[in-house]
């Protein structure tokens, strides 16, 4: 049996056996179809991400050079940018990897980051942009004063860390890389807000982590 066989090959394969069991058979076949649309759908998502990034970046070099002022620039490529910036969740997301994906979304397309602070404005709820807006008017046009004040507003405790890194499960809408990188950040995460800095720390925190989850509730 080699990975390129075609499920109706491999289906004629496994019927004409002395072992068939149609019903084992048809959960094999399940799961080899849902992993196959699986992977196609993940590779799908990430072909149109990647079409998109390109369409946005010709974009962008297009405005630069037809331009009057760089105004003009950031207010087209702002636009298109929208298109692959979602909205920030407060309940649902983490505003440390938030920002991440936000600051490598606009380092791809070379925005300078005197520019970030629009983008960040029309990818954040509105009761966040009024918070900001309260702001000195100088510190409010600053991305990294701006970030430094939403990290210490919406960072999530060690425990929420905790259990986004140990519930966190793939979906088909983004790639191993992607969720490898949401995991990473997750960890991250955690052992930064314990002040974990040594592996015994580190070692200490997954033992009592895993005896934490084996207690009966109880107990």
């Amino acid at each position: 049996v080699t990975e390129g066989l075609k499920v109706v090959e491999l289906k004629q394969l496994i019927t004409s056996a002395e072992s068939y069991d149609e019903e084992f058979t048809k959960n094999l076949f399940k799961s080899i179809i849902d992993e196959r649309m699986a992977v196609a759908a993940e590779k799908e998502a990430e072909r149109q991400f990647e079409l998109e990034k390109s369409r946005i970046e010709a974009g962008v070099s297009r405005n630069m050079t037809h331009a009057n002022s760089s105004q003009e620039v950031t207010d087209q490529a702002k636009f298109d940018l929208s298109r692959i910036l979602k909205k920030f969740n407060p309940k649902g997301d983490e505003i440390g990897l938030y920002l991440t994906v936000f600051e490598r979304q606009l380092k791809f397309v070379n925005i300078p980051e005197t520019n970030w602070i629009p983008y960040l404005i029309g990818s954040l709820p509105s009761e966040i942009n009024q918070m900001i807006v309260k702001e000195n008017e100088e510190d409010s046009k600053d991305y990294a004063k701006v970030k430094e004040m939403l990290l210490k507003r919406y960072r999530l405790t060690a425990d929420r860390f905790r259990q986004l890194f140990v519930q966190h499960r793939k979906s088909a809408e983004i790639t191993w890389k992607d969720y490898t990188f949401e995991l990473k950040s997750n960890f991250e995460g955690w052992t930064t807000e314990l002040n974990i800095s040594t592996f015994e720390e580190l070692k200490e925190l997954i033992i009592a982590d895993q005896i934490k989850r084996r207690t009966p509730s109880r107990v």
